[in-house]
């Protein structure tokens, strides 16, 4: 661990940063401790800012975040929190006080073969898990598995692949260590899937065994050529159960090599016990280990070490694979809460006495409003895009695989059409029936917009190369109004796909506009809110908020509103743009939006919860202890509320003192 340096950030999120823990190829890590009673200590990677800014790099850290979430369980850091839309992302999980299996290696040397075997039953038994949620890590090496006196566990997702969505990392396999790779990821074949774990998860272990990988040389070229010419170096490893399943996983053909299950049942048979039997050396590592995190945490360093030898385990609240249930509720004015045990990011729906709300693996759950009883459930296949658009007694969505979703429960369960692209689907619309004409699907894609015929699936119309839409597009009967990367908002007639008007605002506009009768409202990335006519795109009013804004702005009765990152939420008169009030939080980032059914608060969730301000002069005058909050639907007397930890909540506002319009 290495104290912190001058231009390190000293917080991010809820999180004080106490060390520097190492650095990866795509930022740093950073020990920090979270502002709670409990104080957790957290492993937080924060993005460089070159990676931040590369348009093909940021969308894979946001496919890392979805795959420890969904990942999950024992085995893999529980994953804490996470902001992918700050100028630098980060995530943040528990930290596991335990050295790297590489630094064990280097320091203790090379380890027995029952020690070895015991690694990889707990390392086969995550592997399979992962595998099972349809997940391949694509990087397993030493230095992305810690090890503590009892578990060995799996870390850095930014190579994963899930299995339905082979879309999201179609070059990563080249951004590996070539010493650990198979050898269709060394010819940059772009499938490597379960088997290339395997091969990785064979190799990791040699390295256990003997101190060195298959494959070595003077760089990674040349690395990379014998791994495609060369058998693997196996020398070190005698005879006996080890050697032949390190020579079995070790196959050059991926169709040569055990699956993970028959891997894994062929060690729970070897691997007698449990428990690791370390020997002294490495025990020697894991107490240097430990002094140093003393020397940060002081005696906080002996607990997590207790902890761990007693054989701690994940959370229970967060099962892998578990059924979902719906628990007792726990908070003030809470009518119910039910647990999908995944990360939850998109804002919910109301769709009659239905509760809809989709995960960010993309499984859409239907649950009663009443009781918060799960009814119905869908898997999309992929993460979800562009969120989850009302279509009449439907809903649409956009998913990461080119798939855009139209989903309507009946009598006799659900429906569901499925319209594929060539690109991601990152934003969806809807118009009604209207003399005569079907139902509409607007679907953006790639750099182009497109308007589907529900009823027939036929292309109506295409407009190509106006740039990746942004937020969720404005529809009518006659016209949409889309926001794109190139800083400019864009209208379309509904009937051809014909310009209305183009407004160039100069600045990525990442919520989208905000429908205000005859006004739009966008809130651009350098701070700016921006009213424009909706019928010529006509600039009414600029007004300069500062900072960060990636939340829509919401209005009710000629107040328009705005959080940035940074904290602030300010009200607007919607008339001209003159502020009319400012409400700050130190350090807390805004994840949700939204004004009270009865227009009269504003209700913002942020990582100390869900407060209400009031809409007359920003007052704050209730508020619910859910930092995990990250979506909210009002509804009468109250809120649907989604969150991180894979919630879904019914609150209600009883007979608290709420804010009201003066």
């Amino acid at each position: 661990m290495e104290e912190l340096r001058s231009d390190d950030p000293r917080r991010l999120g809820r999180f004080a940063l106490l060390s520097r823990i190492g650095a990866g190829g795509f930022g740093e890590v950073f020990l920090g401790q979270e502002d709670s009673a409990a104080g957790r200590l957290a492993a937080i990677k924060l993005i460089r800012t070159d990676v931040a800014e590369s348009e093909r790099l940021r969308p894979r850290f946001r496919s890392e975040i979805e795959a420890v979430d969904r990942a999950g369980g024992e085995g893999i850091p529980e994953l804490l929190d996470a902001d992918p839309a700050a100028r630098r992302p980060w995530l943040a999980t528990r930290y596991i006080p335990g050295p790297s299996l590489q630094r064990l290696i280097d320091e203790a040397g090379p380890l027995p073969e029952d020690t070895v075997l015991a690694l990889g039953r707990g390392l086969a038994g995550t592997l399979t898990d992962l595998h099972g949620a349809g997940l391949y890590h694509r990087d397993l090496k030493p230095s992305n598995v810690l090890v503590t006196r009892t578990h060995p566990w799996i870390i850095d997702f930014s190579l994963v692949r899930l299995a339905a969505d082979p879309s999201l990392t179609v070059t990563a396999d080249a951004m590996g260590s070539f010493q650990y790779a198979a050898p269709e990821q060394a010819g940059g074949l772009g499938r490597a899937q379960g088997p290339a774990d395997v091969f990785a998860f064979a190799a990791t272990l040699l390295f256990a065994a003997t101190g060195h990988p298959p494959y070595s040389g003077r760089n990674q070229f040349d690395i990379r050529l014998r791994a495609l010419t060369e058998p693997p170096d196996i020398s070190g490893l005698r005879e006996g159960a080890l050697r032949e399943l390190i020579t079995a996983c070790l196959q050059f053909t991926d169709t040569d090599r055990p699956s993970m299950d028959r891997v894994g049942a062929v060690l729970a048979a070897a691997a007698d016990t449990a428990r690791i039997p370390y020997p002294p050396p490495a025990l020697r590592v894991f107490e240097r280990h430990r002094d140093e995190l003393r020397s940060v945490v002081g005696p906080r360093a002996d607990l997590l070490d207790r902890e761990e030898a007693g054989g701690r385990e994940q959370p229970t609240s967060r099962p892998r694979h578990g059924p979902a249930r719906t628990a007792a509720p726990s908070a003030p004015g809470e009518r119910w809460v039910w647990h999908c045990h995944d990360w939850i990011r998109v804002p919910p729906r109301l769709r009659g006495d239905m509760v809809l709300t989709v995960t960010a693996a993309g499984i859409l759950y239907w649950v009663d409003y009443r009781s918060g009883r799960p009814l119905w459930r869908l898997d999309l296949g992929a993460p979800v895009r562009g969120g989850m658009v009302p279509a009449g007694d439907a809903v649409v969505l956009g998913t990461a695989d080119g798939a855009a979703h139209h989903v309507r429960q009946t009598s006799g369960g659900l429906t569901h059409a499925r319209h594929r692209f060539p690109a991601a689907v990152h934003a969806v619309g809807w118009a009604g029936a209207l003399h005569g004409v079907s139902e509409r699907l607007l679907v953006a894609e790639g750099t182009g917009v497109r308007l589907l015929d529900l009823r027939s699936g036929n292309r109506r119309w295409s407009v190509e190369d106006v740039g990746a839409v942004t937020g969720r597009p404005v529809v009518t009967d006659t016209t949409v109004v889309c926001c794109t990367d190139r800083g400019s908002v864009l209208s379309l007639r509904m009937d051809d796909g014909i310009r209305v008007w183009d407004a160039d605002l100069n600045a990525a506009c990442p919520a989208g506009a905000t429908p205000l009768g005859d006004t739009l409202v966008v809130a651009t990335a350098d701070g700016r809110v921006e009213a424009l006519s909706r019928d010529t795109g006509r600039g009414l009013w600029t007004t300069l908020v500062g900072g960060t804004v990636h939340l829509p702005a919401v209005g009710c009765d000629g107040t328009v509103a705005v959080a940035t990152t940074e904290g602030a939420v300010t009200a607007l008169d919607a008339s001209d743009g003159r502020p009319l009030w400012t409400a700050t939080s130190d350090g807390r980032h805004p994840r949700a939006l939204d004004v009270l059914a009865d227009g009269s608060a504003l209700c913002v969730a942020d990582q100390d919860g869900i407060r209400l301000l009031g809409m007359a002069d920003g007052r704050e005058g209730r508020h619910w202890e859910l930092p995990a909050a990250s979506g909210l639907h009002p509804v009468e007397g109250g809120l649907i509320a989604v969150g991180l930890d894979g919630a879904v909540r019914r609150l209600t506002l009883g007979t608290a003192a709420v804010p009201t319009r003066s």
